[in-house]
């Protein structure tokens, strides 16, 4: 039986309708019936009670219930270590900043003494972790605080802190009496994150907060921190990125670093994994990061 059958048989037991079991499954009501009368024919016998509205399952079909949820656990698993053992490479998924500024020259120091491929895909945080969770990637990098951690489930993973990073407000040198302007009225231009990534949240919940007594202008909204980086760059507005994405420009001078005077938000860089079996290059990998 495939894998994707008993999860249709399932997605109908357990919402107790077509329509939502549909709905789950991604699919028009019409084709999913279809996708139910065919599964039917191949297993050459009736599963639902459709006399009854919603449809049920019939009572021997509903006693196997139990062990179709097993048999899918048991399957998906099978998939993912057959993937694991066929892919030539190690994934690591990590925020768009920690690609930028952390990961290139970890990538570095695995490549330099082991021959090992990593790919990198680059996500915020939250595709990261469904990557992760759903086994396309072997690890992630990301960035925690204390009021957003990464929520998950105890003993489910194994977590590494790779170090301490921090959120600081930058704004261009060279245009800062335009922003002393704007700040003697009260006013502040930023860079805004959307709400639903992590440092939109960080945003939200960590640095509004604390400037309370001035009027925040979202100038520009982008979830990526290299772009808030050069809209900075450019006068546009402050952003708040991390500090080892601004690190170069503000040594450069080309950076203004206003976290004396606006605040900054310390960051955790942190690294996990699934408690599973893993690739002995993907070990090897994940040994070198809790190594530093």
């Amino acid at each position: 039986m495939r894998l994707e059958w008993i999860e249709d048989i399932l997605a109908v037991a357990e919402t107790g309708s077509l329509i939502r079991a549909a709905e789950r499954r991604n699919l028009t009501q019409s084709a999913f019936s279809r996708r139910i009368r065919m599964i039917e024919d191949q297993l050459g016998t009736e599963l639902f009670d459709r006399s009854r509205k919603p449809v049920e399952l019939h009572p021997a079909a509903r006693e196997q219930c139990g062990e179709m949820q097993e048999l899918a656990v048991r399957l998906r698993r099978l998939a993912a270590a057959l993937g694991d053992a066929a892919r030539t490479h190690v994934v690591i998924a990590s925020q768009h900043a920690i690609t930028t500024a952390v990961a290139p020259a970890l990538v570095q120091r695995i490549a330099a003494s082991r021959d090992i491929g990593i790919r990198l895909r680059s996500a915020n945080r939250d595709e990261c972790y469904t990557q992760l969770l759903t086994r396309q990637a072997d690890i992630m990098l990301f960035y925690a605080t204390e009021r957003l951690p990464l929520p998950m489930e105890p003993g489910f993973v194994e977590l590494h802190r790779m170090g301490a990073d921090s959120l600081i407000p930058v704004f261009a040198a060279a245009r800062l009496d335009e922003l002393e302007a704007a700040l003697a009225q009260g006013e502040l231009p930023v860079v805004a994150y959307p709400e639903e990534v992590f440092f939109g949240r960080v945003l939200r919940d960590d640095i509004r907060p604390r400037l309370a007594g001035l009027t925040l202008r979202p100038k520009a909204e982008t979830a990526l921190t290299l772009a808030a980086l050069q809209l900075a760059a450019t006068g546009a507005a402050v952003a708040w990125v991390p500090e080892t994405l601004a690190r170069e420009q503000v040594r450069s001078g080309q950076l203004a670093d206003l976290g004396p005077r606006l605040g900054v938000q310390p960051l955790q860089l942190m690294a996990t994994r699934l408690r599973a079996a893993h690739s002995p290059d993907a070990e090897a990998v994940w040994r070198a990061i809790a190594a530093g």
